[in-house]
């Protein structure tokens, strides 16, 4: 088996929850850290159904209850609790 290069995004399974790892530096954030992020950060976003993708935060709430995001090559868009998006901080 090939290891992966880089940057890859690798999504793990365990028999008792399902965590999201990437290889290239981007730590999963859960909904009580979306406090920690700031206009310009690049995330990765995991949403159910679709192959994750990199984007830019653009605004966040005052209480970092939902926040915009350029996703690359898309348009804004908004991400709030409970929408079943999985947000990973890629790393500096």
């Amino acid at each position: 088996m090939e290891k992966p290069k880089k940057g890859t995004l690798m999504i793990t399974k365990s028999p008792t929850a399902h965590k999201t790892k990437d290889a290239g530096g981007a730590r999963p954030l859960s909904y009580h850290n979306w406090i920690h992020l700031n206009p310009g950060d690049k995330i990765i976003v995991k949403r159910n159904g679709t192959a994750p993708t990199l984007g830019t935060v653009d605004e966040i709430s005052e209480d970092a209850s939902y926040f915009w995001v350029w996703i690359d090559g898309q348009s804004r868009t908004l991400i709030f609790h409970g929408d079943g998006s999985t947000i990973l901080k890629v790393l500096p």
